[in-house]
């Protein structure tokens, strides 16, 4: 079902592309399903992914017009502001799961569980709960826009650990010391009342 939902927003001309607004920078969960959703659609419609700092970024660019639609993570905790625009409506809601998200550090770093517990971790806020189902002690955590954001803190020697996904880490030379798992989650592709 969601698949036709899908192919009735992508024109059939391959000629005509159809820009999808997403959370970046690249590496985020958020660009790994938009590319999921264009390799879905095979040689049927172009798929053109614009990756935006913040979920609130893309929903500015759909209403003016810059994108065409936007993919938010039901894992974001201001994604209701986005259902009560009134120029925007939800188009699909599906799932699709996340790559393996974990906490990562430089591949030169020393790492014992124990610095969890003394060192601030880096991520995203949506992750964040994963500390509290993997470990019974309070991690200090330090927010950024994405996990992909996260990545490159922990790259660039802002931070020593990071919640990210399997993605970012690989793109930031980040090697995972402890692995939680994928995550099921579900999504909301946007688009403008007036296009539909």
């Amino acid at each position: 079902m969601e698949r036709r939902a899908l192919d009735a927003l992508i024109p059939a001309d391959p000629e005509k592309s159809v820009k999808l607004g997403t959370l970046g920078p690249r590496g985020t969960s958020s660009e790994y399903i938009a590319q999921s959703m264009s390799h879905s659609l095979g040689d049927r419609g172009s798929l053109r992914i614009v990756l935006k700092d913040t979920y609130e970024g893309c929903m500015e660019a759909l209403s003016e017009g810059q994108v065409d639609l936007a993919l938010v993570a039901h894992a974001y905790p201001r994604i209701n502001a986005f259902y009560m625009n009134p120029r925007l409506e939800p188009a699909i809601v599906f799932r699709g799961n996340t790559p393996e998200y974990g906490l990562a550090t430089r591949s030169d770093f020393d790492f014992d569980e124990d610095m969890l517990f003394r060192e601030t971790v880096v991520s995203h806020p949506a992750p964040v709960p994963l500390l509290r189902y993997h470990f019974d002690r309070t991690v200090h955590v330090a927010t950024s826009n994405s996990t992909s954001q996260a990545a490159r803190d922990v790259a660039d020697g802002r931070y020593d650990i990071a919640i990210t996904n399997a993605q970012a880490a690989r793109q930031h030379n980040l090697k995972f010391v402890y692995k939680f798992s994928r995550i099921p989650m579900t999504w909301t592709v946007f688009s403008r009342k007036a296009d539909r």
